[in-house]
């Protein structure tokens, strides 16, 4: 990953859904599907 997350600073809530976000299959540009 080259972003640098600052885990310390977010929520669980935010965390699962980067976690979701992650292991979606469309991760990469979810808007390019419409």
């Amino acid at each position: 990953m080259s972003e640098r997350v600052d885990w310390a600073a977010m929520t669980d809530d935010e965390f699962i859904a980067l976690i979701q976000q992650l292991m979606e299959p469309s991760a990469d540009d979810p808007d390019e599907e419409e």
